[in-house]
């Protein structure tokens, strides 16, 4: 990365955890699962990667404390509006 391309990076806060950094092992499915996973990613306007990712953080966190976070960032900017 140039320095130029470091001024144009992101900053590491697109997400509502902060920059995402830590990896999580390869799991392999059957063709259809991936092929539903992938219609229901398509469906929500998301990617694969993106759906997978808030499938997880759902689980992991409970979907109460997600909608709390999302509407808190989305409170923040109103208010900035």
């Amino acid at each position: 990365m140039t320095d130029r391309d470091e001024g144009m990076a992101r900053s590491g806060r697109s997400n509502l955890f902060g920059k995402m950094t830590a990896e999580i092992p390869k799991v392999k499915v059957s063709w259809e699962t991936r092929e539903a996973l992938e219609a229901r990613a398509t469906e929500v306007g998301m990617s694969l990667s993106e759906f997978v990712r808030e499938l997880l953080m759902v689980s992991a966190h409970g979907e109460d404390f997600m909608k709390s976070i999302y509407a808190e960032r989305i409170s923040v900017v109103a208010r900035k509006g």
